[in-house]
């Protein structure tokens, strides 16, 4: 899933899709055939467990700006050999005349003394769908990732004393008092990241509940940055969570967590709030050869990317208006076009590893390879090739305001928004031969006078070269800000810039 809103052409295609947990995050493979379902597994150790005793069980209706977009669900049981929590989310978003549904379902298993032992997930989107069985073996998390085109084995090293993100408050439900605060390493399964999360209890309040006032203790977790205020009731449930851009979670009855209006909130509404006014508006994008910016607003170091085409200045701190000091950094970013002509043969040698599939990206699928083949024909120009396949995918991917999970799901559908155009354009790029890397960031948009976050590929001909088969560009414009890598794994890093940052256009020359 995607945690951003697009950019896209003159047609207006704009997109956004949420995290599973809207209180964490603001605001997410068989060769060609279509995926009908997933083969049966034999059951782990630890999936056969029994569970005797439910120790809680939470429904809550999940809001946008005062308006439900879904409902929430957590259970949590307990055995002789640890713990199981089951959690469940669905939101819904208006997508012009249609709806659009998310579901997020998960199972954690932990052991007596809460630690790791392995989940399963699922997340579906209209008709896609994407599984991820993790387990814990030794000081490895083996991911088996099974969607549209089959299934992969992806193997992380875990840190000493990680924790599941989403079960971080049962471990910590004896300890929560006045006072308390904490940092703990963490491993967020729907993002396949892991990261650090500070735990804070700022105090109680008095909070009104079903219509009474409730004493509550507040809670405050926050992810690079990004915080979230919960407020527990005296046993220990959660009746209430708060984050940033408008989102609330309010604990319900069942039959009324259950109870799904029709979608009434475009999902369009979300870039009113991503959206960053930069100090002046930029008249034309396009003719920018380069572009001289100051990137601020950050409360701890930030490290922004930096090669050829994009360059930073010496970070400054600068005390703002409110008092606190806070970081800006320059950025100076060139419309950059390739300078020698290189044969395909030629570069595929040249960054072997960023032609290596993922579980997003298939470019070792048969369907993709043989596609990608047809587009290139006999072109032997790596940069020729890669303007081949971009204004391919330009041109055949609908631009709808629809999320997909892989470059298959996208090829089959033929639809999506600006990282479905990027995964499937890698894939096809990376099976004949092109480097390819996944750019995160921002592009500016003329119609909203700000800049959106966006991603787009890079190639390798010789040097990095941005391209953009979402926006129809063979050369990125110069408003292409890179914040981090683009592959799924570190899409975590884009919380950062979620809510603070701020862009200053600099004079030119």
């Amino acid at each position: 899933m995607r945690i951003w809103p697009c950019e896209a052409p003159p047609d207006n295609f704009q997109v956004s899709a949420l995290n599973h947990k809207l209180a964490w995050v603001l605001a997410a493979l068989f060769l060609a055939l279509p995926f009908n379902g997933y083969a049966a597994e034999p059951m782990r150790e630890w999936q056969n467990r029994t569970y005797e005793k439910t120790l809680s069980e939470n429904w809550m209706n999940i809001f946008f700006q005062g308006q439900k977009i879904g409902f929430s669900f957590e259970k949590v049981e307990t055995g002789p050999k640890g713990f199981r929590v089951t959690g469940r989310a669905v939101v819904k978003f208006a997508v012009a005349d249609t709806t659009q549904d998310m579901s997020f379902s998960q199972t954690y298993y932990l052991e007596p003394d809460y630690r790791m032992k392995g989940f399963v997930s699922l997340h579906t989107m209209q008709n896609q769908r994407q599984q991820t069985v993790g387990e814990v073996a030794g000081k490895d998390l083996n991911l088996d990732i099974t969607g549209a085109g089959g299934s992969r084995r992806v193997t992380k090293k875990l840190e000493t004393g990680v924790y599941f993100a989403e079960t971080l408050e049962l471990m910590l439900k004896d300890k929560l008092k006045p006072g308390f605060k904490g940092k703990f390493p963490i491993y967020l399964a729907e993002m396949r990241a892991m990261d650090e999360i500070a735990v804070e209890v700022i105090g109680r309040q008095t909070i009104q509940h079903e219509g009474k006032p409730v004493d509550t203790l507040v809670t405050q977790t926050s992810i690079r940055g990004i915080s979230t205020k919960s407020y527990i009731g005296a046993n220990g449930e959660k009746l209430r969570e708060e984050s940033p851009m408008g989102f609330t979670s309010i604990k319900v009855s069942e039959r009324e967590a259950i109870s799904m209006p029709a979608a009434t909130i475009p999902i369009t509404s979300l870039i009113t709030f991503s959206l960053i006014k930069p100090s002046k508006p930029i008249k034309d994008p396009l003719a920018l050869k380069e572009l001289k910016l100051t990137v601020g607003g950050f409360e701890s170091p930030v490290i922004l990317p930096s090669d050829e085409r994009q360059t930073t200045g010496r970070p400054e701190w600068r005390k703002g208006a409110d008092g606190k000091s806070k970081l800006s950094i320059p950025v100076t970013i060139k419309k950059l076009a390739p300078k020698q002509d290189l044969p395909l043969a030629r570069v595929s040698r040249m960054e072997e590893g960023y032609l290596k599939p993922t579980p997003e990206i298939q470019s070792d699928n048969k369907l993709i390879a043989s596609e990608a083949r047809k587009m290139v024909g006999h072109e032997k120009d790596a940069y020729k090739a890669a303007i081949l396949i971009n204004r391919w995918v330009f041109s055949n991917v609908k631009k709808k305001l629809v999320d997909s999970f892989t470059a298959i799901d996208v090829l089959l559908s033929k639809e999506g928004e600006c990282q479905s155009h990027t995964n499937l354009f890698a894939a096809l790029a990376r099976s004949v031969g092109i480097p390819t890397r996944v750019a995160a960031g921002l592009v500016y948009s003329v119609e909203h006078q700000g800049f959106l976050f966006h991603a787009w590929p890079e190639v390798y001909v010789g040097q990095w070269i941005s391209v953009d088969p979402t926006l129809g560009q063979d050369v990125a414009d110069a408003t292409h800000i890179k914040l981090t890598d683009g592959e799924y794994e570190n899409l975590i890093k884009l919380l950062q810039f979620l809510v603070k940052i701020n862009i200053t256009v600099e004079p030119a020359g």
